[in-house]
Parts: structure tokens; sequence; C-alpha cells
């Protein structure tokens, strides 16, 4: 079945994203919704830089508010504020989301299946006139109530995931 596996705010957090590729399994790509690597830089920062180097399966990022020039050199990919992919024929916009009114201008604009955003550290999954809203949470750093998560896009449907792997929201395309 082919996979997405979306990820955001890791924040340098080498165990965070070992724990996600577990979780994931085989994917088609990783899209990170910004905030990738630690300033200063730390240890597991540097350790996910070389990681994300070495993937094999195309990686995207939203460059995030705590992201820096510096960053793509270290990772070895560019990134942009905001991407738009297609995959199996469904559109998807990306952005850290700092500044979410902008984003969702552009996506009451453009009308994509599905808006996915970080920056809050908090999971979120909402359907509104058709596009779907989806936050993975934060990796490294959660907020509110619910745990460390990251996100898997499936063609049958999206989840949020724990990284001890429970279920925190899904929705059918």
């Amino acid at each position: 079945m082919a996979r997405i596996g979306v990820i955001s705010d890791t924040h340098g957090d080498l165990h965070c994203w070992q724990k996600a590729r577990g979780l994931w399994g085989d994917l088609e790509m990783i899209l990170h919704c910004g905030d990738v690597l630690s300033h200063p830089e730390t240890e597991g920062s540097f350790y996910l830089a070389q990681e994300i180097r070495s993937l094999s399966i195309p990686f995207y990022v939203a460059r995030g508010n705590c992201d820096r020039g510096m960053d793509r050199e270290k990772i070895g990919r560019s990134f942009e504020p905001t991407l738009e992919l297609k995959w199996m024929g469904r559109s998807i916009l990306m952005a850290h989301g700092h500044d979410f009114s902008s984003v969702r201008e552009i996506a009451l604009l453009r009308t994509p299946n599905i808006v996915l955003t970080g920056h809050t550290h908090i999971a979120s999954l909402v359907r509104e006139r058709g596009t779907i809203y989806m936050n993975p949470g934060s990796a490294s750093a959660p907020r509110g109530r619910d745990p460390a998560s990251i996100a898997i896009i499936t063609e049958e449907d999206l989840s949020i995931v724990t990284l001890e792997g429970f279920i925190l929201h899904r929705e059918r395309w």
C-alpha cells in the first residue's frame, strides 16, 4: 500500500525521528512540516541531519520559524515557506503554519485535498469544505494533552499516531 510519512517540529531530536521511521515502515516519501533541527546545534541534531541526507526516498520540508538557511546545507534539501505536491491524484499543500491565516487563504483559493501544517505542537485533523487540515503534532515536544506524534497518509485514510503506535485521529479521504 502506498504511504507517506508526515512529521513536524523534530527540533533536532534524533530519537523521535528513529521512532517515527520504525512506525512508518516503507514509504513513498516523507513530508516534514518544519522546525527540523535545533539551534544551537546538538549532537542529536547533527546525526538527524546526516540521516535525512542519506534518505533514498523523496523528502520535502516546509520552512519553519526555527529553521535557518544553514539547515538547508546540513540536511542537503531545500525548503520553502509553502509547497504544493500531487500524490495519487490528490493535491497537498504544506506549510509550517506559523502564519496560518496566509496558509488558509492559499487553501481557500487553491482548494487542495489536504493542508499539512505544524508549529502548534498539537495534533489535529479537521475537514472543512472538502479540504482536510492536518497537523501531525510534534514528534519531539508535544503541547496540550496529546503525546509526541506523527502522521501516516495512505490511499484510504490519514492517521495521526503516537510514537508508541496508538492512533489519536483518523479520517478517511
